[in-house]
């Protein structure tokens, strides 16, 4: 919402103004973070309030002129903080889809202080005018946002009345400080310090009232002495004082206050319009030079305070303020000026202009996200029955792009009867949005079937009406897992634009295949038209958000390998939905954020990085609670209940066999789209906990949907779980089959990201490696990942050897046992490696030798010496006093136990027969190894649980 600047503005001082330090020492010493200001008109609360601002260097000024929805006072509010900080970004349109929730006025108020929280350490937000606010909604937004705004920001409140009842709990918390009319009123000292003099009858008949006071000193420059002024009541006095300064005043000047007093903001341009006069503006600056009760705000704006208002507008007839007010409406509607010239329609209460208003803006506003704007005004339009078919029309395109897909229907259904066929445009407009509203309150296919009853007026159509009947279907048949349809229908429009020369619409429909192509599986040619689409002018960019692919270009980045750009990508387009409003996709972007940070830190976890899923789980919980709000279709709701069934899984603790069971009797209720994401989800978690036959299964699902439907991205990925498997249970055949399949797609179609989890994929591109299967596409990948490939084996089970890595029957020669023992030690360390102390201790601890340090390194030269051969280079490390085995080319016998103790998972059949098949005696079973006992056991532990599981397996055979 545009908020006139005007009202974000600290009045600058005015000429002499006095320091009111009586006032505000007391509020800086309290160390209060609320100031309650209340007196009646003339007090100088406005002033105080500017003064304490001034030294700030960011102050969040708003000027209140009545707001009666909370919405708009929100917005403005947003706008205020915006003018002091322009990288705050939250819009208030952000919460419309809690818009029906009891505790909106809370959800509304948290959000905007959580958008404030790291502008700076020391906020000021002053509240003026606090009296013009009615509305019991805005009053408990304005109750929960001072409740719960952070302990860094202080705020000022200043108002004619007391203290509201929404906010006495503060107040009794000794939360407040207030300020009342006989603290604002001015002391001896300070009327004396005003007038320029002192005198105890002025100071008797104003009561230290401000403005009486400064009256008086504007009159006694003029010559009036003091002992004329009557001594009568506040409003008599304040009436005769601003008559008398007025009376002082040219005629012109007096004729130019009264007809401008019907505006709050007085814009000099339109004045000069509206009264057929010029200068207005040097009237308005001489006005406020003199201290005329007259203020300047920003921007060539000014106001007048608010009883010389009152006093000017006594002077005006009513159809004269009628006359004037019409006048400023139709000098913004004219310069298409449509929210100035709309907030001149609702004071006059002119349906008939504010519908001409919305008829012209309606699309505009749209584009930018402006909609607490569009939704007041259709508030004061009335009810649907006294609107015109295009009004209905506007309203059903307004809620079909805030998601509120019940009320764009009952519009729409209203008015596409009433349309007049000849209006081509308007008619198809309102039916590409009956059109959306079918997609997600009925089905895809009623959504299609009228868009194809729209296809045939393409040739004849406005060119950005016919983009947007395509763009609609190719969004549909894309989530309904039709890829080849949308891919020929995307093909067959982007050429028809191409001969006949409309290459504008040409680009926009380029830009969209970033969307095709993503659900194609191809994330190079994903990205490829995402950085051409950047090329398109920014004024069709924010028309062609509605649309946005921003979401799918950064899983395609990160598929790629680009992480850091894929989440600047993605933090960029859940911003820009909020800002353009596009809630009905916000659950689209938060299923993509909560996968992309799923990916991240699956991947970081699988190398050892510590990772939490913090953000996953987040994301996924903003998309579960968006989903219900637009999506109402049935199959929607199957998957959002999916969604949460696969994410229990894989985060949940207790048992999930029945969970599971549920997920696969519910897969044949969703599309084939959103089937592929849950079978890649479980043929995941089943590989990573070692159920290989379970894997399998969901990878096969996976491929099947993906061969048939052209979705590869899914059924790439699972050909290398087949291949993983196929490895672990040593199916030679199969995995380079696999392994082949999986290399060459992901190559292609730009699938990298997951051959960085080394410990899952080192093995397939080791055995592709090894049998030169794609080897250049296996090249490629080895380099993207920063692989090398395996030079050494170490057997640990049993007797301690050391191989190369395709020679495993004949073992490296070393000289000692010695040597031996400490690559072994060296090898238990891990990465964290020993300090030569460490290994005095733990080898050396019964040598009598005067200089172990010096044993310790020739020993380990030796070692160096005699592992040479095996072409390592750097295979034992000493980083910062500490020596370590990089076992980046290095493959041990004990690494499978080592991944199923991580992460604790039961031992399956097919993990059973790998851990037999290696396990040919203790570990380390040649050393004395103490210091390799912990380890000794819990191998040993995961040994008999895999005799078991055989067991139990033989006895069912």
């Amino acid at each position: 919402m545009k908020v006139a600047s005007a009202l974000l503005t600290v009045p600058k001082a005015a000429p002499g103004e006095m320091l009111r330090s009586r006032l505000t020492a007391p509020f800086e010493a309290s160390g209060r973070r609320i100031l309650f200001v209340h007196a009646g008109a003339g007090y100088g609360k406005t002033t105080l309030l500017a003064q304490l601002t001034r030294g700030e260097a960011h102050p969040i000024w708003l000027s209140l002129t009545g707001e009666s929805d909370v919405l708009a006072f929100a917005s403005a509010l947003c706008g205020a903080i915006c003018q002091a900080f322009p990288a705050y970004s939250f819009q208030p349109s952000e919460c419309l889809p809690f818009r029906e929730k009891e505790n909106f006025a809370s959800i509304l108020a948290n959000a905007i202080i959580g958008g404030t929280e790291r502008l700076s350490d020391r906020l000021m937000l002053v509240l003026d005018d606090l009296h013009t606010i009615r509305d019991p909604e805005i009053r408990n937004f304005l109750a929960c946002f001072l409740r719960f705004s952070p302990e860094h920001m202080r705020v000022l409140l200043g108002s004619r009345e007391s203290l509201w009842p929404e906010l006495t709990p503060l107040s009794l918390r000794g939360n407040i400080l207030e300020l009342g009319q006989a603290e604002l009123a001015f002391t001896r000292q300070e009327s004396a310090e005003v007038l320029g003099f002192a005198d105890e009858d002025v100071y008797r008949v104003t009561e230290g009232w401000p403005l009486a006071v400064g009256s008086f000193r504007l009159l006694a420059e003029s010559g009036v002495s003091p002992a004329d002024i009557p001594a009568q009541g506040a409003d008599v006095l304040s009436s005769y004082l601003l008559c008398e300064c007025i009376s002082r005043l040219s005629a012109e000047t007096v004729d130019f206050l009264k007809q401008s007093s019907c505006f709050d903001s007085l814009d000099a341009d339109m004045l000069d319009s509206v009264l057929s006069r010029k200068h207005s503006a040097l009237i308005l600056n001489s006005l406020a030079a003199r201290n005329l009760f007259t203020v300047k705000s920003g921007e060539g704006r000014f106001r007048y305070h608010a009883l010389f208002k009152s006093c000017l507008q006594e002077m005006l007839e009513p159809e004269e303020r009628t006359r004037l007010r019409r006048g400023a409406a139709e000098y913004y509607f004219e310069r298409r000026d449509y929210l100035s010239a709309a907030r001149c329609a609702i004071e006059l209460e002119d349906r008939t202009l504010l519908g001409k208003i919305i008829l012209k803006s309606y699309r505009t506003l749209i584009r930018s996200g402006s909609f607490s704007e569009l939704l007041q005004w259709f508030q004061c339009m009335g009810d649907d029955a006294s609107l015109s078919p295009e009004l209905l029309t506007a309203k059903g395109v307004l809620f079909s792009c805030i998601g509120n897909f019940t009320g764009a229907q009952e519009s729409l259904d209203r008015a596409i009867p009433m349309l007049d066929q000849e209006n081509r445009p308007l008619y198809l407009e309102a039916m590409l949005h009956k059109a959306r509203v079918l997609r997600n309150a009925v089905s895809f296919e009623a959504s299609n079937e009228l868009l194809d009853r729209l296809m045939p007026e393409l040739p004849q159509c406005e060119p950005e009406t016919g983009y947007l009947i395509v763009v609609e279907k190719l969004y549909n048949l894309c989530w309904n897992s039709r890829i080849q349809d949308a891919c020929d229908l995307a093909d067959r429009e982007i050429e028809r634009c191409a001969r006949i020369g409309n290459l504008r619409i040409k680009a926009w429909l380029e830009r969209y295949l970033t969307a095709v192509r993503f659900f194609a599986g191809d994330m190079r040619e994903t990205a490829t038209c995402y950085e051409k689409s950047l090329a398109i002018p920014e004024e069709d960019s924010a028309y062609l958000d509605m649309h946005g692919v921003a979401i799918y270009a950064a899983k395609a980045y990160q598929m790629l390998g680009d992480r850091e750009r894929s989440l600047t990508v993605l933090d960029d387009a859940l911003e820009q939905m909020k800002h353009r409003g596009k809630y009905d996709e916000m659950w689209t972007g938060f299923l993509f954020a909560a996968e992309i940070h799923f990916q991240n830190d699956f991947i970081d976890r699988s190398n050892g990085i510590e990772a939490s899923y913090g953000k996953t789980k987040k994301y996924f919980a903003l998309a579960d609670e968006y989903a219900p709000l637009y999506r109402k279709t049935t199959y929607q709701q199957r998957w959002a209940r999916l969604q949460r069934l696969s994410y229990s899984v894989i985060f949940e603790d207790g048992q999930k066999e029945e969970t599971i069971a549920e997920i696969f009797r519910s897969l044949g209720e969703c599309n084939d789209y959103f089937r592929s994401i849950i079978l890649a989800r479980l043929m995941g978690y089943f590989a990573a906990t070692g159920d290989l036959t379970k894997a399998v299964r969901c990878a096969e699902q996976c491929i099947a949907v993906g061969e048939e439907t052209g979705l590869r991205l899914h059924s790439t990925l699972a050909y290398g779980i087949l291949a993983r498997c196929a490895l672990a249970d040593e199916q030679w055949e199969n995995a380079r089959i696999y392994t082949a399949l999986c290399v060459r797609r992901c190559v292609e179609n730009g699938i990298l990201e997951y051959f960085r989890a080394k410990n899952d994929y080192g093995p397939v591109l080791q055995l592709a490696c090894d049998n030169g299967i794609e080897p250049v596409y296996t090249r490629q990948l080895m380099d993207f990942a920063g692989y090398k490939a395996k030079k050494v084996y170490i057997k640990t089970f049993g007797e301690f050897s050391i191989f190369p890595f395709d020679d495993r029957n004949t073992p490296v020669k070393t000289r000692s046992k010695k040597e031996r023992e400490l690559f072994a030690f060296l090898l238990d360390a891990g990465a964290q490696g020993a300090t030569k102390e460490q290994l005095c201790e733990a080898l050396w601890s019964e040598s009598e030798s005067q200089n172990v340090k010096g044993l310790i390194g020739v020993t380990l030269a030796q070692l160096k010496k005699d592992l040479a051969p095996l072409g390592i280079d750097g295979l034992i490390q000493c980083h910062s006093r500490r020596y370590c085995v990089c076992r980046d080319e290095v493959a041990c016998d004990f690494e499978r136990f080592e991944r199923a103790a991580e992460q604790k998972a039961p031992v399956s059949a097919g993990m059973a027969a790998a851990f037999l098949s290696l396990y040919s005696g203790e570990y380390l079973a040649d050393f004395e190894a103490l210091w390799a006992t912990s380890k000794r056991i819990l191998y040993n532990e995961i040994y008999e649980e895999a005799v078991h599981i055989a067991r139990l397996k033989q006895d069912q055979v």
